[in-house]
């Protein structure tokens, strides 16, 4: 005769329901699944931390996964990939790297409010990013990893950074550079992305007004002419957002995934953006 339990978990108010047959096995196990399941569910809506970072620092055994943050001093709550390991929490704030043929040629709305897979390749979103770096009391830097087709990675980073606000246009502010991957923010004159503003094909800010040019080619938006939103400055160099290029037709483009520092003139395998904070 079967013998149904009901238990209450105080703990998610999750009732479950087991019957005991002669092999006593399937219906505990789906129970437990059940369980697991309503868990997870659970998880996406609850507050785990500040950022990535904080999630770590309360719990350094946190595996990678997708978490959902607030940032100190706002009320404002959203989904973020965090990239666990030894090292501590990364907040994941882009991916790019062709595994989703993800468009990075998007307006302003989309790169302020996000877009793409946070589980793939993505966009966090500037308003985001926002409020990410002016926590108080709680500096980030940004972490930035690069690969190339022949197997070889890099890295840059800069310490702080942070955006600015909107009716700022979200301005780039990077501090110190160290890495090995060279500072291709840097430039001379119009090349020098360093405080510039972000930048869309819809919302040019880029000091290009006609003047910029490649060869003798002049264009009025960077954003039209890399296919990509970017801090863009007439028009430097970097410019992780660009058009990804497949292995056999990665070189000499103009509009690809640039860090010109390590290689110039060839569209990267992938690069990754994340905010530590401290």
């Amino acid at each position: 005769m079967a013998v149904i339990i009901n238990i209450q978990f105080d703990s998610s108010s999750l009732r479950l329901q087991m019957e005991t047959q002669p092999d006593g096995k399937l219906f505990l196990v789906f129970g437990k699944l059940q369980a697991q399941e309503k868990s997870l569910e659970d998880q996406s809506d609850v507050v785990q931390g500040y950022d990535c970072s904080d999630i770590w620092e309360a719990n350094n055994a946190s595996t990678s996964g997708t978490y959902r943050i607030q940032p100190m001093g706002t009320d404002v709550s959203f989904l973020v990939y965090c990239k666990m390991s030894e090292l501590g929490g990364w907040t994941v704030i882009q991916r790019h790297d062709g595994s989703d043929k993800l468009d990075f040629d998007k307006t302003w709305d989309n790169y302020k409010k996000g877009f793409g897979k946070l589980e793939g390749e993505h966009w966090l979103g500037l308003e985001y990013m926002y409020l990410l770096t002016h926590q108080p009391d709680r500096s980030a830097k940004l972490h930035i990893s690069l690969g190339d087709f022949s197997g070889n990675e890099s890295y840059a980073e800069y310490n702080p950074f942070s955006v600015g606000k909107a009716n700022r246009h979200y301005k780039l502010s990077a501090g110190k550079y160290s890495g090995t991957a060279g500072d291709a923010f840097f430039g001379r004159g119009a090349a020098n992305q360093h405080g510039s503003y972000f930048s869309t094909s819809d919302h040019p800010t880029d000091n290009c007004n006609r003047k910029c040019k490649i060869g003798d080619m002049r264009f009025r938006s960077c954003g039209v002419i890399f296919h990509s939103g970017w801090w863009y400055n007439a028009c430097g160099s970097a410019n992780l957002n660009g058009v990804w290029r497949s292995p056999s037709h990665y070189k000499n483009f103009a509009s690809s995934v640039s860090w010109p520092t390590w290689k110039i003139r060839e569209s990267l395998k992938f690069s990754e953006m994340y905010l530590i904070h401290h």
